[in-house]
């Protein structure tokens, strides 16, 4: 196996992997977006294949029988960690760009991304990955994690400008660099990138953010995937939140706020407006007046969300408002139940069926 050093050519050769599982629907368009790479030299693709149950694994047969340069590897785990190390294990150049089985990448995405890594010298590059919905329900959740009141406020998930970066993400890969710290941990159940970064800016290499790297990818198309997806992230965001306080980059106040404001407003008013049409007199009267005004916090939630989603319908379609209008608040519980769970160490949460993918 060669591990060829960036700087030998003005472009060194690069590989692109895919951790896959019952990723049929999409598999097709990221590995064409590959093949379709203004890139000088050919890139090699390798795709670790988990167990699926949806064609994946025929489909991946397919595209290498007509690919000679993709290279299919069948693990036995579900875990995406366990498919990333070995195919980074497996990658024959020095760098390598990670994919998403979702994603698509502009053409010339390989270039920018390799000219960067040779200019800065960092472990890992870090871009933008900006979700493009195709049916309504995808453009609805694709327009909640872009919108501000949504997820586009993570600090963890956005930087200012190019820089140095504590993004929890990796999009290129210095392959020597993953190895030398010990890759990814595969006895972290979420998390793993942001971790590995830690270990990696620990070991004085750079994590680089560059705003003009940056591809599409669909969002979950299903509410149980969606569901799956925003409290696993919640919940590793939470445990690793209590876990390093100092780390203010992984707090997300916005969808535990609204968890705790909209419950609490909804109990403490209730409780008020039971005291106002009991006749609680005196002191009793002046409290259940202030708490039946707490009812204005979920009221001013609901209300905010369906201006939003008429906006929404405006720009797109009505369908699209609609779903918004459920995809939102779905998006601030989902994700807000998991960093709570995570970081008040609730017993069993991480075990939840909810995120259980096996």
């Amino acid at each position: 196996m060669t591990d060829p050093t960036p700087g030998t050519t003005p472009l060194p050769p690069v590989t692109a992997i895919l951790a896959v599982r019952n990723d049929v629907e999409t598999l097709e368009q990221a590995v064409q977006s590959i093949v379709d790479q203004n890139y000088p030299l050919a890139i090699d693709i390798v795709v670790a294949a988990a167990p699926s149950t949806d064609g994946t694994a025929e489909l991946l047969t397919s595209l290498s029988a007509a690919n000679p340069r993709l290279t299919v590897l069948h693990t036995t785990s579900v875990s995406q960690v366990v498919a990333l190390n070995e195919a980074i294990a497996a990658a024959r150049s020095s760098l390598i760009i990670r994919v998403d089985p979702r994603g698509a990448l502009p053409t010339d995405y390989a270039v920018r991304a390799v000219e960067t890594m040779v200019r800065t010298d960092a472990a890992a590059l870090v871009g933008r990955a900006r979700p493009v919905g195709q049916t309504p329900f995808e453009r609805a959740v694709a327009f909640g994690y872009r919108h501000r009141l949504g997820l586009a406020g993570d600090p963890l998930t956005s930087a200012a400008g190019e820089g140095p970066s504590h993004v929890a993400a990796a999009h290129v890969i210095r392959r020597r660099s993953f190895i030398e710290v010990g890759l990814y941990d595969e006895e972290i159940r979420h998390g793993q990138s942001w971790e590995l970064n830690a270990r990696l800016r620990a070991a004085g290499q750079t994590i680089w953010f560059t705003p003009s790297l940056m591809y599409r990818f669909r969002p979950p198309s299903k509410a149980l995937a969606l569901t799956r997806s925003l409290f696993a992230e919640g919940l590793w965001r939470g445990e690793f939140a209590r876990s390093f306080p100092e780390s203010r980059e992984l707090r997300f106040a916005l969808p535990p706020v609204v968890v705790l404001a909209t419950i609490l407003g909804f109990i403490l008013g209730a409780g008020g407006l039971f005291g106002v049409v009991a006749g609680a007199i005196g002191v009793a009267s002046v409290i259940s007046f202030v708490l039946f005004a707490l009812l204005i916090v979920p009221v001013a939630y609901v209300v905010s969300v369906i201006g939003l989603s008429i906006v929404v319908a405006a720009r797109e379609t009505l369908r699209v408002g609609v779903w918004f209008l459920l995809v939102l608040p779905f998006i601030h519980f989902c994700w807000g139940f998991g960093y709570l769970a995570g970081y008040l160490n609730i017993e069993g949460a991480a075990d939840t069926v909810i995120v259980d993918f096996d």
